[in-house]
């Protein structure tokens, strides 16, 4: 019990280097390509409806 808590800084430091680079690599697969894309034009929608605008709320 002694080693974990001796060794627990480096224990952790792979465990997080290791999270991060399974996140990346699953990210950034060339199958999530056209979700992504959709995701970064999500602000340039216009899907507001006529009675949802905040505008017309005021009125």
């Amino acid at each position: 019990m002694d080693w974990i808590f001796d060794h627990a800084p480096m224990i952790g430091l792979l465990f997080f280097v290791v999270f991060f680079t399974v996140m990346a690599i699953w990210v950034y697969r060339p199958s999530q390509k056209s979700r992504f894309e959709n995701f970064a034009n999500i602000p340039f929608e216009d899907t507001q409806k006529e009675g949802d605008s905040k505008e017309a709320r005021d009125e």
